[in-house]
C-alpha cells in the first residue's frame, strides 16, 4: 500500500497530508470501513502506533466507538464513505448529537465533482448533514485538508457534537499503480 497514493514531485502523499492532519487534530482513535478510496490513508492509520485504529464491519458501530472513546478521555474521528454516512444517521442522531458526544468523520464524498458513479449520494450527502445540524467542510486538495481537520476537530469539541470533513476525489486521489 505504501506509495500508491498521488505524490508531489517534492512532497508528501495525499495520504500523509491527510494522515499529519489526523494527528494534529489530536485524534486518539480513527474506527474505519475499508473503501477503495481511502486503502493508501487506512494502511498508514494502520501502521501509526500513535493512534488506535479499529477496523469496523458497519458503519454505525464507528459511531459507538467514538463515543466510547471520547467518554474515555480520547478525541475520535470516524473516517468513512457517504454512503456508510447514510447508514449510521440513526446511531449520529441517537448517540453522538443527542448525548453531545464530540467526533470528527472523515467521509469520502462519493458523488462529487469528478466523481461520476454515485451521483444520487452525491447529492444527499450535504441536505443529509445539514438536516442532522452536523457542520460540514470541504478542502479543495489534500494540502487544504491537512489543515482545515484539526480546526474541524476543535469545533467538534467546543460544539459537544459531530464535525464532518468531506474528502473529495481531489482531496485523495489515488495513482494508477
Amino acid at each position: 500500500m505504501e506509495g500508491m497514493g498521488r505524490v508531489a514531485a517534492d512532497g508528501p502523499s495525499d495520504a500523509e497530508l491527510v494522515h499529519e492532519g489526523i494527528l494534529a487534530a489530536g485524534i486518539t482513535l480513527v474506527a474505519s470501513l475499508p473503501d477503495i478510496n481511502l486503502v493508501d490513508l487506512i494502511g498508514r492509520l494502520e501502521r501509526d502506533d500513535r493512534l488506535v485504529h479499529v477496523p469496523l464491519s458497519r458503519e454505525e458501530e464507528g459511531v459507538g466507538i467514538a463515543a466510547g472513546t471520547y467518554l474515555g478521555g480520547g478525541m475520535p474521528a470516524v473516517l468513512i464513505q457517504n454512503a456508510g454516512l447514510l447508514n449510521a444517521c440513526n446511531a449520529l442522531t441517537t448517540t453522538a448529537l443527542q448525548f453531545e458526544i464530540p467526533m470528527l468523520l472523515l467521509v469520502w464524498y462519493a458523488g462529487h465533482l469528478g466523481d461520476n458513479a454515485f451521483m444520487r449520494l452525491g447529492e444527499v450527502t450535504e441536505p443529509v448533514l445539514r438536516a442532522l445540524g452536523i457542520r460540514t467542510f470541504i478542502a479543495p486538495d489534500a494540502a487544504a485538508a491537512r489543515s482545515l481537520i484539526p480546526q474541524a476537530a476543535t469545533l467538534s469539541r467546543a460544539a459537544m457534537r459531530p464535525v464532518a470533513v468531506l474528502l473529495t476525489k481531489s482531496v485523495l486521489r489515488r495513482s494508477a499503480a
